[in-house]
């Protein structure tokens, strides 16, 4: 049985304000933004992918979360984005799109009740969850690319500051 708890009360803020670091971090790359480093997606492929994960994988799990009594979630297949994946617009577009996207995920999250957020389903590893583990696991994600996006800014701040690095 999933540990079943109303999330801590500044985990709203958090989820609104994860997508201004992403907004931050891609524009500090944007010159780059098709660019890999090593073992790093460009900063393109992780926005792509974080609006296909949030619309995708998100949103669709929150609703049955709510539609259904504990729904069995599926896995998301990354490699099957990765092969449609384009690397098509601009990442700060792409960056607006997330912000957009995260807003009715945050939404969601917002009009759900106490009882809501107790409401339980099974993560594709089997473990069983509730609301506020899965609200915890999309503010995760998007940290996690915020800290990968600036890894790569770190990859091409030499590029960026030239003078700075050798002096």
């Amino acid at each position: 049985m999933a540990e079943q708890r109303i999330p801590d009360p500044t985990l709203m803020a958090r989820l609104q304000l994860s997508v201004k670091g992403i907004d931050w971090a891609a524009s500090l790359v944007q010159p780059w933004q098709h660019e890999e480093a090593e073992d790093i997606w460009s900063a393109h492929h992780q926005l792509a992918h974080l609006i296909a994960v949030e619309t995708e994988n998100f949103q669709p799990r929150i609703r049955r979360m709510l539609a259904e009594d504990g729904p069995v979630l599926e896995s998301w297949d990354t490699e099957a984005f990765d092969e449609r994946y384009r690397p098509d617009g601009d990442v700060n577009d792409l960056a607006e799109r997330f912000m957009t996207e995260r807003a009715k995920t945050v939404e969601m999250f917002k009009a759900l009740t106490p009882q809501q957020w107790l409401r339980t389903g099974t993560w594709p590893d089997g473990r069983e969850i509730d609301l506020a583990w899965l609200a915890e696991k999309v503010l995760w994600h998007a940290l996690d690319h915020f800290a990968q996006l600036l890894d790569l800014h770190g990859e091409f701040e030499k590029r960026q500051a030239p003078r700075w690095m050798n002096g």
